[in-house]
């Protein structure tokens, strides 16, 4: 075997190494979102792209939440999402005000919005 076809070997084996490590890496990745959907969970990659547009925050953490909070932050991006557009924006404007409140004030309005929403 001349120097070329072995040069040509090695970079064979090595995308046929690379090839197994990443089909290893998606069977794991399937296995994962498998156990998930068996628990009811919801996998981050089966949400739709606006879902995971409107939800960018929660990506980190999203396969943390268990089914009951998945589905009640996805149920609740979905009535937004079938908001008509200038509703959305005016919440996106309240969201925006509220995130500037301190903290103190943040906390007031939640208390406010219980009392209202029993």
């Amino acid at each position: 075997m001349n120097n070329r076809q072995r040069k040509s070997l090695k970079s064979l084996i090595g995308l046929l190494l690379l090839g197994c490590t990443q089909t290893s890496y998606a069977l794991q990745l399937d296995s994962e979102r498998m156990q998930m959907i068996a628990k009811g969970e919801i996998p981050w990659q089966s949400l739709s792209p606006e879902e995971q547009r409107e939800l960018k925050e929660y990506q980190d953490r999203w396969n943390n939440y268990d089914s009951e909070k998945q589905n009640k932050i996805r149920k609740g991006t979905q009535r937004y999402l079938d908001l008509p557009p200038e509703r959305r924006e005016k919440i996106k404007q309240q969201r925006k005000h509220y995130q500037q409140l301190s903290p103190e004030e943040q906390q007031r309005l939640r208390e406010e919005y219980r009392r209202k929403h029993r």
